[in-house]
Protein backbone atom coordinates (compact mmCIF):
# COMPACT_ATOMS: atom_id res chain seq x y z
CA UNK A 1 0.00 0.00 0.00
CA UNK A 2 1.18 3.66 -1.05
CA UNK A 3 1.18 6.79 0.77
CA UNK A 4 -1.57 7.93 -1.01
CA UNK A 5 -3.40 4.91 -0.47
CA UNK A 6 -2.96 5.09 3.27
CA UNK A 7 -3.92 9.03 3.19
CA UNK A 8 -7.17 7.76 1.74
CA UNK A 9 -7.75 5.22 3.91
CA UNK A 10 -7.11 7.64 6.94
CA UNK A 11 -9.87 9.85 5.65
CA UNK A 12 -12.47 7.22 5.63
CA UNK A 13 -11.41 5.93 9.18
CA UNK A 14 -10.87 8.55 10.75
CA UNK A 15 -13.16 8.60 14.20
CA UNK A 16 -13.35 12.24 14.08
CA UNK A 17 -16.21 14.43 11.20
CA UNK A 18 -13.64 15.63 8.69
CA UNK A 19 -14.51 18.53 6.10
CA UNK A 20 -12.85 20.74 3.55
CA UNK A 21 -14.06 24.42 3.29
CA UNK A 22 -12.96 26.74 0.92
CA UNK A 23 -12.40 30.63 1.64
CA UNK A 24 -16.34 31.11 1.34
CA UNK A 25 -17.68 28.55 3.67
CA UNK A 26 -18.57 25.92 1.05
CA UNK A 27 -17.76 22.66 2.04
CA UNK A 28 -15.86 20.53 -1.41
CA UNK A 29 -15.22 17.30 0.84
CA UNK A 30 -16.54 15.54 3.90
CA UNK A 31 -16.04 11.84 5.17
CA UNK A 32 -18.84 9.78 6.17
CA UNK A 33 -18.24 10.24 9.64
CA UNK A 34 -18.96 14.08 9.17
CA UNK A 35 -22.61 13.09 7.48
CA UNK A 36 -23.03 11.21 10.45
CA UNK A 37 -22.20 13.77 12.67
CA UNK A 38 -24.32 16.40 11.01
CA UNK A 39 -27.10 14.37 10.24
CA UNK A 40 -26.96 15.26 6.52
CA UNK A 41 -27.50 13.10 3.63
CA UNK A 42 -25.28 15.26 1.30
CA UNK A 43 -22.63 18.08 2.71
CA UNK A 44 -20.72 18.59 -0.13
CA UNK A 45 -21.72 21.38 -1.88
CA UNK A 46 -23.85 23.25 1.41
CA UNK A 47 -22.47 26.10 3.44
CA UNK A 48 -20.65 25.47 6.80
CA UNK A 49 -22.62 28.57 7.90
CA UNK A 50 -25.62 26.80 8.20
CA UNK A 51 -25.16 24.24 10.97
CA UNK A 52 -23.68 27.36 12.97
CA UNK A 53 -25.96 27.51 15.84
CA UNK A 54 -28.64 30.32 15.63
CA UNK A 55 -27.06 32.99 18.72
CA UNK A 56 -24.07 32.80 16.98
CA UNK A 57 -24.54 32.35 12.97
CA UNK A 58 -24.70 36.23 12.74
CA UNK A 59 -20.48 36.45 13.51
CA UNK A 60 -19.53 33.23 12.60
CA UNK A 61 -18.90 34.52 8.75
CA UNK A 62 -17.07 37.44 10.05
CA UNK A 63 -15.06 34.73 12.02
CA UNK A 64 -14.55 32.36 9.33
CA UNK A 65 -12.99 35.53 7.06
CA UNK A 66 -10.84 36.55 9.60
CA UNK A 67 -9.54 33.07 9.59
CA UNK A 68 -8.79 33.23 6.02
CA UNK A 69 -7.00 36.26 6.12
CA UNK A 70 -4.68 35.39 8.62
CA UNK A 71 -4.47 31.23 8.77
CA UNK A 72 -2.91 28.92 11.25
CA UNK A 73 -2.96 25.62 12.69
CA UNK A 74 -5.25 24.97 15.61
CA UNK A 75 -5.79 22.32 17.98
CA UNK A 76 -8.61 20.88 19.14
CA UNK A 77 -9.27 22.19 23.13
CA UNK A 78 -8.30 25.64 21.84
CA UNK A 79 -9.83 28.16 22.62
CA UNK A 80 -13.48 28.17 23.62
CA UNK A 81 -15.86 24.83 23.21
CA UNK A 82 -17.98 25.35 20.10
CA UNK A 83 -21.13 23.81 19.67
CA UNK A 84 -22.43 22.15 16.46
CA UNK A 85 -26.33 22.76 14.98
CA UNK A 86 -27.29 19.30 12.85
CA UNK A 87 -29.52 19.33 9.53
CA UNK A 88 -32.41 18.36 12.08
CA UNK A 89 -31.45 21.49 14.48
CA UNK A 90 -30.06 19.32 17.20
CA UNK A 91 -27.05 21.39 18.71
CA UNK A 92 -24.45 19.62 20.20
CA UNK A 93 -21.37 20.09 21.88
CA UNK A 94 -17.55 19.49 19.76
CA UNK A 95 -14.33 20.66 19.65
CA UNK A 96 -12.91 21.96 16.20
CA UNK A 97 -8.88 21.91 14.84
CA UNK A 98 -8.65 23.96 11.93
CA UNK A 99 -5.78 23.05 9.09
CA UNK A 100 -5.07 25.32 6.72
CA UNK A 101 -4.58 23.96 3.16
CA UNK A 102 -3.35 25.07 -0.27
CA UNK A 103 -5.60 27.17 -2.14
CA UNK A 104 -7.01 29.12 0.79
CA UNK A 105 -9.10 25.50 2.13
CA UNK A 106 -9.52 24.47 5.17
CA UNK A 107 -9.33 21.27 7.08
CA UNK A 108 -11.57 20.92 9.92
CA UNK A 109 -11.69 17.91 12.43
CA UNK A 110 -14.73 17.72 14.30
CA UNK A 111 -14.73 15.78 17.82
CA UNK A 112 -18.37 15.14 19.29
CA UNK A 113 -18.52 16.03 22.87
CA UNK A 114 -21.93 14.75 23.71
CA UNK A 115 -20.66 12.04 26.14
CA UNK A 116 -17.80 14.15 27.48
CA UNK A 117 -20.33 16.79 28.11
CA UNK A 118 -22.67 14.15 29.99
CA UNK A 119 -19.43 12.89 31.84
CA UNK A 120 -18.26 16.42 33.12
CA UNK A 121 -21.97 17.06 34.38
CA UNK A 122 -22.83 14.10 36.43
CA UNK A 123 -19.33 14.85 37.85
CA UNK A 124 -20.10 18.51 38.62
CA UNK A 125 -23.21 17.51 40.13
CA UNK A 126 -21.46 15.01 42.26
CA UNK A 127 -18.75 17.53 43.56
CA UNK A 128 -21.69 19.62 44.10
CA UNK A 129 -23.53 17.21 46.42
CA UNK A 130 -20.09 16.23 47.98
CA UNK A 131 -19.33 20.11 49.20
CA UNK A 132 -22.44 20.86 50.26
CA UNK A 133 -22.29 17.90 52.64
CA UNK A 134 -18.73 19.28 54.01
CA UNK A 135 -20.27 22.63 54.28
CA UNK A 136 -23.21 21.20 56.51
CA UNK A 137 -20.64 19.14 58.56
CA UNK A 138 -18.68 22.39 58.66
CA UNK A 139 -21.81 24.01 60.18
CA UNK A 140 -22.86 21.40 62.13
CA UNK A 141 -19.07 21.50 63.88
CA UNK A 142 -19.11 25.24 64.44
CA UNK A 143 -21.64 25.30 65.76
CA UNK A 144 -20.98 22.56 68.47
CA UNK A 145 -17.55 23.80 68.69
CA UNK A 146 -18.17 27.18 69.18
CA UNK A 147 -21.46 27.86 70.63
CA UNK A 148 -22.65 24.97 72.50
CA UNK A 149 -19.20 24.85 74.50
CA UNK A 150 -19.64 28.46 75.15
CA UNK A 151 -23.31 28.56 76.32
CA UNK A 152 -22.22 25.30 78.24
CA UNK A 153 -19.77 26.90 80.16
CA UNK A 154 -21.59 30.05 80.85
CA UNK A 155 -24.22 27.72 81.78
CA UNK A 156 -21.89 26.49 84.39
CA UNK A 157 -20.64 29.78 86.01
CA UNK A 158 -24.19 30.85 86.32
CA UNK A 159 -24.81 27.60 88.40
CA UNK A 160 -22.01 28.02 90.66
CA UNK A 161 -23.33 31.56 91.47
CA UNK A 162 -26.69 30.38 92.53
CA UNK A 163 -25.90 29.73 95.96
CA UNK A 164 -26.61 33.64 97.47
CA UNK A 165 -29.15 35.07 99.69
CA UNK A 166 -30.64 36.96 97.31
CA UNK A 167 -33.79 34.77 96.77
CA UNK A 168 -34.73 37.01 93.25
CA UNK A 169 -31.32 36.79 91.99
CA UNK A 170 -31.05 32.97 92.45
CA UNK A 171 -34.74 33.11 90.38
CA UNK A 172 -33.85 35.44 87.62
CA UNK A 173 -29.99 32.90 87.52
CA UNK A 174 -32.11 29.61 87.98
CA UNK A 175 -34.33 30.83 84.27
CA UNK A 176 -31.20 31.72 82.83
CA UNK A 177 -29.38 28.40 83.25
CA UNK A 178 -33.18 27.09 81.92
CA UNK A 179 -32.98 29.52 79.27
CA UNK A 180 -29.64 28.35 78.20
CA UNK A 181 -30.69 24.66 78.53
CA UNK A 182 -33.37 25.15 76.21
CA UNK A 183 -30.59 27.09 73.60
CA UNK A 184 -28.54 24.32 73.91
CA UNK A 185 -30.79 21.75 72.73
CA UNK A 186 -32.56 23.81 70.07
CA UNK A 187 -28.49 24.00 68.28
CA UNK A 188 -28.47 20.40 68.98
CA UNK A 189 -31.75 20.23 66.74
CA UNK A 190 -30.44 22.64 63.99
CA UNK A 191 -27.06 20.62 63.87
CA UNK A 192 -28.83 17.46 63.57
CA UNK A 193 -31.30 18.95 60.76
CA UNK A 194 -28.00 20.16 59.16
CA UNK A 195 -26.38 16.94 58.67
CA UNK A 196 -29.62 14.57 57.44
CA UNK A 197 -30.66 17.46 55.25
CA UNK A 198 -30.20 16.82 51.44
CA UNK A 199 -29.18 19.50 49.76
CA UNK A 200 -31.56 22.23 48.51
CA UNK A 201 -31.56 22.61 44.95
CA UNK A 202 -32.44 26.15 45.07
CA UNK A 203 -30.67 27.52 47.50
CA UNK A 204 -28.16 30.43 47.03
CA UNK A 205 -25.54 28.38 48.34
CA UNK A 206 -25.75 25.09 46.59
CA UNK A 207 -26.66 27.22 43.00
CA UNK A 208 -22.58 28.62 43.96
CA UNK A 209 -20.93 25.39 44.61
CA UNK A 210 -22.83 24.05 41.36
CA UNK A 211 -21.30 26.88 39.13
CA UNK A 212 -18.18 26.32 40.72
CA UNK A 213 -17.92 22.77 40.03
CA UNK A 214 -19.26 22.73 36.76
CA UNK A 215 -15.71 24.80 36.10
CA UNK A 216 -14.01 21.82 37.21
CA UNK A 217 -13.48 20.33 33.45
CA UNK A 218 -12.53 23.89 31.94
CA UNK A 219 -10.15 24.80 34.69
CA UNK A 220 -8.85 21.46 35.10
CA UNK A 221 -8.85 21.22 39.08
CA UNK A 222 -11.86 21.92 41.57
CA UNK A 223 -11.54 25.10 42.90
CA UNK A 224 -11.85 25.86 46.93
CA UNK A 225 -15.16 27.52 47.88
CA UNK A 226 -15.50 29.56 50.97
CA UNK A 227 -19.36 30.32 51.67
CA UNK A 228 -18.90 32.21 55.07
CA UNK A 229 -22.32 33.73 57.09
CA UNK A 230 -25.84 33.92 55.76
CA UNK A 231 -26.41 33.78 51.98
CA UNK A 232 -30.31 33.60 52.80
CA UNK A 233 -33.46 35.89 52.54
CA UNK A 234 -31.33 38.44 50.02
CA UNK A 235 -33.28 39.86 47.03
CA UNK A 236 -33.60 38.02 43.92
CA UNK A 237 -31.43 40.93 41.93
CA UNK A 238 -28.75 40.23 44.63
CA UNK A 239 -28.74 36.57 44.24
CA UNK A 240 -28.55 36.76 40.52
CA UNK A 241 -25.47 39.62 40.64
CA UNK A 242 -23.80 37.43 42.81
CA UNK A 243 -23.81 34.22 40.98
CA UNK A 244 -22.90 36.20 37.89
CA UNK A 245 -19.66 37.22 39.81
CA UNK A 246 -18.99 33.92 40.64
CA UNK A 247 -19.44 32.67 37.24
CA UNK A 248 -17.23 35.25 35.38
CA UNK A 249 -14.80 35.52 37.83
CA UNK A 250 -14.55 31.52 36.70
CA UNK A 251 -14.60 32.03 33.38
CA UNK A 252 -11.32 34.61 33.18
CA UNK A 253 -9.54 32.17 35.21
CA UNK A 254 -10.20 29.48 32.83
CA UNK A 255 -9.72 31.82 29.94
CA UNK A 256 -6.63 33.86 30.72
CA UNK A 257 -4.78 32.81 34.17
CA UNK A 258 -3.05 29.08 33.29
CA UNK A 259 -3.47 28.97 36.95
CA UNK A 260 -3.54 25.58 38.84
CA UNK A 261 -5.85 26.54 41.92
CA UNK A 262 -8.33 29.04 41.98
CA UNK A 263 -10.44 29.96 45.34
CA UNK A 264 -14.01 31.47 45.35
CA UNK A 265 -14.88 32.82 48.45
CA UNK A 266 -18.68 34.99 49.13
CA UNK A 267 -18.86 36.21 52.72
CA UNK A 268 -21.87 37.52 53.78
CA UNK A 269 -21.86 40.19 56.50
CA UNK A 270 -25.06 41.67 58.32
CA UNK A 271 -24.82 44.57 56.19
CA UNK A 272 -22.93 43.83 53.54
CA UNK A 273 -21.77 40.80 50.79
CA UNK A 274 -18.70 40.68 49.26
CA UNK A 275 -17.92 38.19 46.69
CA UNK A 276 -13.84 37.36 45.73
CA UNK A 277 -12.57 35.25 42.72
CA UNK A 278 -8.66 35.03 43.45
CA UNK A 279 -6.09 31.99 41.90
CA UNK A 280 -2.36 31.83 41.33
CA UNK A 281 -1.99 32.21 37.73
CA UNK A 282 -0.05 34.37 35.42
CA UNK A 283 -2.11 37.70 36.30
CA UNK A 284 -4.33 40.04 34.48
CA UNK A 285 -3.94 40.41 30.47
CA UNK A 286 -2.29 43.63 29.64
CA UNK A 287 -5.85 44.63 27.60
CA UNK A 288 -8.92 43.40 29.44
CA UNK A 289 -10.75 41.40 26.42
CA UNK A 290 -13.48 43.59 25.90
CA UNK A 291 -15.98 40.75 26.01
CA UNK A 292 -14.74 39.12 29.13
CA UNK A 293 -17.83 40.27 31.38
CA UNK A 294 -15.65 43.03 33.27
CA UNK A 295 -18.41 45.88 31.76
CA UNK A 296 -21.20 43.60 32.75
CA UNK A 297 -20.15 43.04 36.45
CA UNK A 298 -19.13 47.36 36.47
CA UNK A 299 -22.92 47.79 35.58
CA UNK A 300 -24.45 44.71 37.75
CA UNK A 301 -22.15 46.77 41.03
CA UNK A 302 -23.40 49.88 39.98
CA UNK A 303 -27.06 48.62 39.82
CA UNK A 304 -26.70 46.81 43.59
CA UNK A 305 -25.18 50.14 44.87
CA UNK A 306 -21.62 48.50 45.57
CA UNK A 307 -18.06 47.92 43.39
CA UNK A 308 -16.13 46.27 41.32
CA UNK A 309 -12.65 45.86 40.35
CA UNK A 310 -9.72 43.34 39.42
CA UNK A 311 -6.37 43.59 40.09
CA UNK A 312 -3.01 41.34 40.74
CA UNK A 313 -2.37 39.83 43.62
CA UNK A 314 1.20 40.84 45.04
CA UNK A 315 2.23 37.24 44.84
CA UNK A 316 1.35 36.43 41.69
CA UNK A 317 -2.20 35.85 40.24
CA UNK A 318 -5.58 37.63 39.62
CA UNK A 319 -7.90 39.12 41.94
CA UNK A 320 -11.81 39.76 41.08
CA UNK A 321 -13.60 41.34 43.97
CA UNK A 322 -17.35 42.30 44.10
CA UNK A 323 -19.27 44.00 47.27
CA UNK A 324 -22.56 45.30 47.71
CA UNK A 325 -24.89 46.35 50.43
CA UNK A 326 -27.01 43.18 51.52
CA UNK A 327 -30.18 44.75 50.00
CA UNK A 328 -30.11 45.72 46.36
CA UNK A 329 -31.20 49.26 45.63
CA UNK A 330 -32.72 47.58 42.34
CA UNK A 331 -35.26 45.56 44.13
CA UNK A 332 -38.57 47.14 44.70
CA UNK A 333 -39.64 44.24 47.39
CA UNK A 334 -41.05 41.64 45.12
CA UNK A 335 -39.78 38.64 43.39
Amino acid sequence: MDEGDHRDRAWFVAPDALIVVDRNGTILDANDEANRLFRADELIGTSVDAFVPDDQAAAHPERRGNFHDAPRRRSMGAGNRLSLKRADGTVVPVHIALSPMPDARVLAAIRDLTDVVMVESQLAEATRRRILVEDHERIARDLHDRIIQQLFALGMDLQAALPTTDETNDQRISEAVDTLDDIIRAIREVIFDVRRAQPDEDSLRSRIIGISAGFIASLGFEPSIELRGSLEDLSPPLDEHILAVVREGLANVARHAAASSATVEVIAGEDRISVRVTDNGRGLPTTLDRHSGHANLLTRARLAGGSFRMANRPDGGALLEWDAPRVSPDWDGTD
